[in-house]
């Protein structure tokens, strides 16, 4: 799919300087470009829950570094996942250099330093995601490696395949689309990127603890969840389970109402009316609409109704 291409094709070209500037505001990034190569300087960006997208031709275009934080503190709070379309781009960071070819998807930390450029016809997909939402999942940690994702993985070939379609549609998508979209496409990065940056052939607790964590998020709509069955899944015991849980003053129970409570909140702030509360309960793993409100008040200090229609109201 040419989804750069599909996304941009709305897109009114900008002249130079404009784009020097697009790039210094959202990138904090000088940009200079190569002659005798042709382009067009076509960019859309957009939101899908919190995961920025942006779209954009960077024919002939070099990167550099300049100091900051970066708009909104991105550089501190997000990882940069790039995806190509077409064309090449080195990325170099911490005296490592990665080419990317088509189909090629990278992952760095965007607090470390690092440039790029592009050769002719070179279009690609560029994500910020917020290293928080990684972090629910089972903390990851680049540190100061580019991590370049192996294509021969099914499990990477079904993230590009979701990248892909979310970039050429996502813009028109509604907003709960969107978050739902986002949520999947936060989860399996975060799976691939703990796999790949985890030492081979570990298993410390903390390692368990990412295991674990991941497994509920995927569980938590299961009403039937309780310590037996996570500990059953994962082939460790129930004390073992509880103990590395209580290194980190919880229990399995008590996160796992956490997940859910907060998988109840994003979907109650990215829909409508016409989202039942019953539903929402049913599918974050309640077994009722009565048990949900409670613990939800408790959590959050309104009913599950009140939020929606405040957020309803916030959107108009």
């Amino acid at each position: 799919m040419n989804f750069v291409a599909r996304a941009l094709e709305k897109e009114t070209p900008k002249i130079e300087d404009e784009w020097c500037r697009l790039v210094q505001k959202n990138w904090s990034m000088q940009c200079a470009f190569d002659t005798g190569v042709e382009r067009q300087l076509l960019t859309a960006s957009w939101f899908m829950g919190d995961v920025r997208f942006e779209v954009a031709d960077l024919s002939g275009q070099q990167w550099i570094w300049k100091p900051g934080p970066g708009l909104d503190s991105w550089r501190r709070n997000t990882i940069v996942v790039f995806l190509t379309e077409s064309g090449s781009t080195e990325i170099e960071q911490n005296g490592k250099s990665v080419r990317l070819k088509s189909n090629s998807c990278l992952l760095l930390d965007g607090s470390v330093k690092y440039a790029q450029a592009s050769g002719p016809d070179s279009r690609g997909l560029l994500l910020r995601v917020p290293k928080a939402s990684l972090e629910t999942r089972g903390k990851i940690s680049l540190g100061r490696d580019l991590l370049l994702v192996n294509n021969a993985s099914p499990d990477v070939l079904m993230l590009q395949s979701m990248l892909t379609g979310a970039a050429a549609y996502g813009e028109a998508s509604s907003v709960y689309t969107r978050w739902r979209v986002a949520e999947l496409l936060t989860h399996l990065m975060g799976e691939i990127a703990d796999e790949l940056a985890a030492p081979n052939g570990r298993t410390r607790p903390e390692m368990m603890l990412r295991k674990v964590k991941r497994f509920i998020e995927r569980n938590a709509g299961n009403e039937n969840i309780d310590l037996d069955f996570v500990a059953g899944a994962m082939g460790v015991s129930k004390r073992h389970l509880s103990r590395i849980f209580a290194q980190e003053g919880t229990s399995v129970m008590r996160y796992l109402l956490q997940q859910r409570l907060a998988k109840a909140e994003k979907i109650l702030a990215h829909s409508d009316e016409s989202v039942r509360i019953s539903d929402v309960a049913w599918h974050c793993g309640f077994v009722s609409a009565a048990h949900f409100s409670r613990a939800f008040k408790r959590q959050y200090g309104v009913s599950p109704t009140t939020l929606q229609c405040a957020e309803q109201e916030t959107v108009k």
